[in-house]
C-alpha cells in the first residue's frame, strides 16, 4: 500500500544560481542605465574628492630624514595641519561609503521588488544610523584582520557582504545585521562566495577597462550581491520583464 502523505513543512527556499543572479544583474543594469549610472558617478566623484584630501594631506607634511649605523633610512611626519586633512579625508571617505551603500543598496532592493526607480531612488538611505555603525564595525575589523595577513580579511569580507542588506531590508541593528550575514554565508557557504567572487571579478574587469568600466561594474556588483541576499534568505526576486511581454489574461472563463 501507500504510505502516509508527506506533512507540510515550511516552503523551500527559491533555488539560487549565479549564473541567474549575474543574468538578472545584467538585464536589471541595462533597463535602469541612467537610474544606475548617475547615482555611481556622484559617489565616485565624493570618494575621488575624500581620495584627493588623503593625497594633499601627504604632500603638506614637512618630512625629516635621518639615517643609522646600518644606512637605513627614516623618514618623520611633524605637520599638523597635514595629519587634520588626513584625518578629514578618511572620515569624508567613510561617511560618503557608508551613506551611499544605505541608499544604492536601497535602491537595488526597490529593483529587487519590482518598483519603478528613479535617479532619486539612490539617493534615499534606509536605517542610516544602523548602517553608519554597520560599516564601521566591518571595517574597523576586516583592517585588524587584514593587518596580519590580506587572507582574514579576505574571509571577513565574504561573510560580512550581506551586513547593509541585513540592516537596510530588515531593519535589523548593527550587531544584528553582522551577525546575521556571518549565519547566512555560514549556512550557505559555496554560493555566498560565488556571489562575492562574481562581485569582485565586476569590480576587476570594470577597473581592466580603464576605470571607467567601474561605473558599470559597481551597479551590476551591487545588484548581484542583492539578488543573492534575497535568494539565499528565501526572499523573492521580480524577474526582469522582456521586452514585447504582454502578460496574458487570468486562466478561467473570460466574460462575453
Amino acid at each position: 500500500g501507500y504510505g502516509p502523505p508527506p506533512g507540510y513543512g515550511a516552503p523551500p527556499k527559491p533555488a539560487f544560481s549565479v549564473g541567474e543572479a549575474f543574468n538578472w544583474a545584467w538585464n536589471t543594469f541595462t533597463k535602469n542605465a541612467v537610474a544606475l549610472l548617475v547615482p555611481t558617478l556622484v559617489y565616485g566623484l565624493l570618494i575621488g574628492a575624500a581620495t584627493a584630501l588623503i593625497t594633499l594631506s601627504q604632500n603638506m607634511t614637512a618630512a625629516s630624514t635621518s639615517s643609522d649605523d646600518y644606512d637605513f633610512t627614516f623618514t618623520t611626519n611633524l605637520t599638523g595641519p597635514g595629519y587634520g586633512l588626513l584625518a578629514l579625508g578618511y572620515l569624508v571617505a567613510y561617511a560618503v561609503s557608508a551613506f551611499a551603500q544605505s541608499a544604492f543598496l536601497s535602491g537595488c532592493l526597490d529593483l529587487a521588488d519590482g518598483r519603478a526607480v528613479t535617479i532619486g531612488s539612490f539617493f534615499k538611505p534606509r536605517n542610516l544610523g544602523m548602517v553608519f555603525l554597520a560599516v564601521l564595525i566591518v571595517e574597523v575589523l576586516t583592517s585588524i584582520a587584514s593587518a596580519f595577513c590580506f587572507v582574514p580579511g579576505l574571509v571577513l569580507g565574504i561573510f560580512t557582504q550581506f551586513t547593509v542588506p541585513f540592516v537596510i531590508d530588515r531593519s535589523e541593528s548593527a550587531i544584528k545585521g553582522f551577525t546575521s550575514s556571518f549565519s547566512l554565508v555560514g549556512s550557505n557557504f559555496v554560493n555566498a562566495l560565488l556571489v562575492w567572487l562574481v562581485a569582485v571579478a565586476s569590480f576587476i574587469v570594470g577597473a581592466l577597462a580603464c576605470g571607467v568600466g567601474l561605473l558599470v561594474a559597481a551597479p551590476v556588483a551591487s545588484l548581484v550581491v542583492i539578488y543573492g541576499y534575497r535568494k539565499l534568505t528565501g526572499g523573492q526576486v521580480v524577474p526582469v520583464p522582456q521586452p514585447g511581454y504582454q502578460p496574458g489574461p487570468p486562466p478561467g472563463p473570460q466574460p462575453a
